[in-house]
């Protein structure tokens, strides 16, 4: 079996396997938003979530196929290990449907993870292998994160970095759990366990400039590169949650007193700036080109309420159930009161407020009310600081550079 057996190939062309697979992933990043559509309109977007699904039925054949040949026996314990996190896998791609394209991550990782593995058993042969393996997937996820960071149309996003490690991370535990490779055994062995630490201090320093590449730090490093400056996005942007009484909760980039003061003294320039044109589609879009949220929040957050808001009221005209027209109706007239009670200035100074009848009718067609929670700016860090997210990273360094120095004392010369 694959797993078991010794590696027949060169370490080199193990680890060109692992290069050649990684660029793969990369170099479908700038064309992945083209394909993604592609597919939506020809096939419709399920189809990567039964990709996916399919991949991962492959696999599960493949092992059982090894095991009906006598390629490979297992325990009972084994094939519970290997069922739990077939099953796990199986939850976590299901979870992502209303997303299915992020479900093929589990595929662009799994794979990543299996060659890792056969890359790294030409060095290691202790259980310190499968963290090694798992923390360098963790490491090129949070650079392929990075890399749309910087790429047009593409996001970073905490969540796929997650993704990401998960994939990584459930195949190193079917791999030291479930098939357990007989050449890997005995204890973590120093050089392993120095390997896995320098790991861990990459994916530690990577993850301290993400959570703080902020605003500041943009304009830093803009200095030298003038051109950063017209990313569109930052890879840290930490907010607040707001509670809007009456309506739910809403997200912003500003703490409730600031954004009730810039509304207050800024409301006149927003109004003018959102009155000026956004209005169609292409309008909004190269609105939110021309003026990035950080950079001007009060306009920027206006702005995407209100696209909100009127996306869903054009939509109550045509509902296709009873259900659907209060959805419709609930969303539209949440975001409006959000507006109403935290940037009536900016409102009230753009051609964007609603006339009283058209807020009535809303509120009657979504009755019964019930609480809302707006997507807009959700993405924000909200439940922790930007300066206790870095503590605890840099704990979590120096923790990681003492495991590497001791096991380099521990290594043979």
């Amino acid at each position: 079996m694959f797993f078991s057996d010794a590696p027949r190939e060169k370490e080199s062309t193990a680890w060109l396997g692992v290069a050649a697979w990684t660029a793969f992933i990369y170099l479908t990043i700038p064309l992945a938003r083209a394909i993604q559509e592609t597919v939506r309109e020809r096939a419709g977007k399920e189809v990567f979530l039964w990709i996916t699904f399919l991949a991962f039925a492959a696999a599960a054949a493949w092992i059982l196929r090894a095991l009906f040949r006598r390629r490979w026996t297992a325990r009972p314990s084994q094939l519970f290990v290997l069922s739990a996190v077939g099953g796990l896998f199986t939850c976590l791609i299901w979870s992502l449907r209303a997303n299915p394209e992020e479900a093929f991550h589990f595929v662009q990782y799994g794979v990543l993870s299996i060659l890792l593995f056969r890359a790294f058993s030409h060095r290691l042969r202790d259980p310190s292998i499968y963290l090694a393996a798992a923390l360098a997937g963790a490491a090129l996820g949070i650079l392929d994160e990075l890399i749309q960071w910087v790429v047009p149309r593409r996001y970073f996003d905490y969540r796929d970095i997650w993704i990401n490690a998960q994939a990584v991370g459930l195949v190193q535990i079917a791999l030291a759990a479930g098939i357990r490779p007989a050449r890997i055994r005995g204890r973590l062995s120093p050089a392993g366990l120095r390997t896995a630490s320098r790991l861990a201090i990459l994916n530690l320093l990577l993850l301290l400039f993400c959570v703080n590449n902020t605003p500041r730090l943009q304009d830093a490093y803009a200095r030298l590169v003038p051109a950063a400056r017209r990313l569109d996005h930052l890879t840290a942007e930490y907010g607040f949650r707001i509670e809007a009484p009456g309506t739910g909760v809403f997200f912003s980039r500003l703490p409730p007193d600031e954004l009730r003061r810039r509304d207050r003294e800024e409301g006149a320039r927003a109004g003018a700036l959102l009155q000026a044109g956004a209005r169609t589609d292409p309008q909004y879009f190269r609105f939110l080109k021309e003026h990035l949220a950080h950079r001007d929040p009060l306009a920027v957050e206006t702005r995407i309420h209100l696209f909100r808001r009127d996306r869903h009221a054009a939509a109550v005209r045509d509902p296709q159930t009873p259900d659907q027209l209060r959805f419709y109706a609930h969303v539209a007239h949440s975001e409006n009161r959000i507006l109403e009670s935290h940037f009536p200035q900016t409102l009230r100074h753009s051609s964007f407020q609603w006339p009283e009848e058209r807020a009535r009718l809303m509120e009657r067609l979504a009755q019964p009310p019930a609480p809302y929670v707006s997507p807009v700016s959700r993405h924000l860090i909200t439940r922790f600081t930007q300066r206790q997210v870095s503590a605890l990273l840099l704990a979590l360094l120096l923790a990681a550079v003492a495991a590497e120095r001791l096991a380099a004392r521990r290594s043979p010369a």
